[in-house]
């Protein structure tokens, strides 16, 4: 008799957790139980998401990409890599379908379950980066309300810049949050548009009594500071 009743509670247990385990939400371990079992086929797996967040970093870095002339990858957290662009509102997210071995080179940040970027860099982009460090410090914005000239980082409210040695550095800059709220590329994105929606004129000056008009009754684009200007 005693043997019966231990048997029914065992089938009772088992009963209650096979149950309970297709009621459980998915998790990430079934995801990754699920893709070691189909490798074969990935289709079945959705894109990654972009949280809030997630899509500033995106946005950062393809700005930055495409300043550059660097390329930027995701990893998803199962490893497939996508190339990512970015045309200035959306992010897009595409799979790669041909092999890149060069991949395996690099470093990919991973951050848990949204994966991470990895900016790749490109012939020109050492040359870039040391263009915006002359840049942001010798270009000047003639402010029409003073009637004089004024540097980038006094103009835009930026505060104790330092010379860039690597993307990562320039990201980070860039992310650097403001005392006056927003972000240092918010302030960089479109600059001499003012107030009261007129151009201005901008000039670089080389630090010994000579300067030169580089843009008059325009704008400066983000990617104009990685421009040779001198």
């Amino acid at each position: 008799m005693n043997v019966i009743i231990i048997a029914a509670v065992a089938v009772a247990i088992v009963a209650v957790l096979l149950m309970m385990n297709r009621s459980r939400p998915k998790s990430s371990e079934d995801d990754m139980a699920e893709y070691s079992k189909s490798k074969e086929d990935k289709k079945e797996f959705s894109k990654p998401s972009l949280k809030k967040g997630f899509q500033e970093e995106a946005s950062v870095k393809c700005m930055v990409a495409n300043a550059t002339c660097s390329r930027l990858k995701y990893m998803d957290f199962k490893g497939d890599i996508y190339d990512v662009k970015y045309d200035g509102k959306n992010v897009d997210i595409e799979r790669e379908t041909e092999k890149d071995d060069t991949l395996k080179d690099y470093k990919i940040e991973k951050a848990y379950m949204q994966g991470g970027f990895s900016l790749i860099e490109g012939n020109e982009t050492a040359e870039r980066i040391n263009n915006f460090n002359q840049n942001m410090k010798h270009i000047r914005i003639f402010d029409k309300d003073d009637n004089e000239y004024k540097s980038i980082t006094f103009k835009q409210g930026i505060n104790d810049f330092v010379d860039i040695k690597t993307l990562d550095e320039l990201c980070d800059f860039l992310k650097k949050e403001l005392p006056q709220g927003g972000i240092v590329l918010d302030k960089l994105v479109k600059i001499g548009f003012g107030k009261r929606n007129l151009w201005t004129t901008f000039c670089y000056d080389y630090g010994d009594g000579r300067s030169k008009v580089i843009k008059k009754d325009d704008t400066l684009k983000f990617e104009d500071l990685f421009e040779r200007w001198e």
